[in-house]
């Protein structure tokens, strides 16, 4: 099955059972729209809840954007419910289910094979697509696997404050999501698994997507937190507050100048290919084969960026 190409620049979670807080998403500039059955959501408004994704995926405003919701783990009592109640109502309306604290590839193989079922008796010709969220020592130790465990996988998700947890770093007060680390060194301890699970889901051609910043009263921190995982390769990253999005998308979009020498490789390499030629110049410059690959994919992320900004009526300012 291949693989849709989604703009992933930024995800907003959103509780699924505050109702008010879904409409305005859907006025705001995210790329991705998370409806959370997870932690967000209370023991006791589990069912009310996946009545109200149902609702939410099925109603207008979308605007292009991508329609998701993330059930709870595959080790609770609700997770084949919140499967079961939302893709049997609303499965022609989703694009993406994000599965937590994954730590075996055979949860998204089960997952993936209930799904198949599901689809066949609904008679869905889209495939509903799996994002598998990273969040703990034994997740990571198997991230591998993971990202090559069911073609429905679209994307890998840091799980930072999890992780933090399952592997003993100390708090020292911070509230577990990145935020309040102006020290170098408290910064770096994020390096290896970033690393660890961007070269995993890049090897299995997925996109990266990064834990979200705790302090949405920070823009700056959230900056550094942003231009440290883009540089690392991830796509995206979460979003926890409406005022998080504008300086989410602005990092993690391609600038005028990268888009300009993007499109010239591409047009280098296309022209190259139709002459039987394998090498590519650039510029004065030879490009390779990993610097096309990059240029191509910079360029459907400009071009989608400003797909969803015209669809949703938005000034360049706010994607």
């Amino acid at each position: 099955m291949e693989r849709p190409i989604r703009l992933r620049r930024s995800i907003l979670s959103v509780p699924a059972n505050r109702e008010k807080m879904v409409r305005k998403a859907l006025s705001l500039s995210a790329d991705v729209i998370m409806l959370d059955l997870e932690d967000s959501v209370p023991v006791d408004e589990k069912e009310k809840a996946r009545h109200a994704v149902v609702e939410a995926l099925m109603a207008s405003g979308w605007k292009g954007r991508v329609r998701a919701y993330r059930i709870n783990d595959m080790s609770t009592p609700f997770a084949y419910r919140d499967l079961v109640d939302v893709v049997e109502e609303a499965g022609p309306w989703l694009d993406v289910i994000v599965v937590p604290k994954v730590n075996d590839p055979a949860e998204i193989k089960a997952i993936d094979y209930w799904l198949t079922q599901m689809e066949m008796r609904l008679g869905l010709t889209k495939k509903i697509g799996l994002e598998a969220s990273i969040e703990t020592a034994q997740g990571m130790l198997r991230v591998g696997e993971i990202a090559v465990s069911s073609p429905r996988l679209e994307a890998l998700v840091f799980g930072i404050a999890d992780y933090g947890a399952s592997v003993g770093m100390p708090s020292g007060g911070i509230s577990g999501h990145g935020d309040a680390e102006d020290q170098e060194a408290a910064r770096l301890r994020w390096l290896f698994p970033l690393s660890r699970m961007a070269m995993a889901a890049k090897a299995a051609g997925l996109a990266a997507l990064d834990a979200p910043f705790g302090d949405f009263r920070d823009p700056q921190g959230l900056a550094r937190s942003c231009a440290m995982s883009r540089a690392l390769g991830y796509d995206g990253k979460w979003a926890i507050h409406p005022d998080q999005l504008d300086v989410i998308n602005q990092v993690f979009t391609p600038s005028d100048d990268d888009v300009a020498r993007s499109r010239r490789i591409v047009a280098a390499y296309e022209a190259a290919r139709a002459r039987g030629e394998g090498s590519v110049a650039v510029d004065g410059k030879m490009v390779d084969a990993a610097s096309v690959r990059l240029a191509q994919v910079t360029v459907k992320v400009a071009e989608a960026a400003r797909r969803n900004r015209n669809l949703a009526g938005l000034k360049p300012s706010q994607s």
